[in-house]
C-alpha cells in the first residue's frame, strides 16, 4: 500500500512541475508568482482543494479525489486538509 502512494506523489509532483513550466516565457513569470492560498469562493468546504488547484493548475476534482484517497488512508488525508486550512492564507480576489 505504500509503495502505491509513493508512485501517486511521484506522479502528483511531476504533474505539478510540468503545470508550473508549460507554457510560454511571458506565462512562465506569471507563474513565478503564484501564491498558495485559499479559495473560499471555490471552495466546497474550506476552499484548501480549491487553492491548491489554482496553484497547480490541476483541475479540482482531480484534487478532491487524491484527498478523498488520502482521508480513507489512516485519516491522513483529513489531518493534512486542517492543518493546510490552518497554514494557507485566505485568497485576496
Amino acid at each position: 500500500m505504500f509503495g502505491i502512494l509513493r508512485i501517486g506523489a511521484y506522479l502528483v509532483s511531476g504533474l505539478t512541475v510540468w503545470q508550473f513550466f508549460q507554457g510560454d516565457i511571458g506565462g512562465m513569470s506569471g507563474a513565478l508568482h503564484k501564491s498558495l492560498a485559499l479559495d473560499p469562493n471555490h471552495g466546497m468546504l474550506l476552499g484548501v482543494c480549491a487553492g491548491v488547484s489554482n496553484f497547480t493548475g490541476i483541475d479540482v476534482s482531480l484534487i478532491r479525489f487524491i484527498w478523498a484517497l488520502l482521508a480513507f488512508y489512516r485519516g491522513a488525508g483529513i489531518a493534512l486538509y486542517i492543518l493546510a486550512f490552518l497554514i494557507m492564507p485566505t485568497s485576496g480576489q
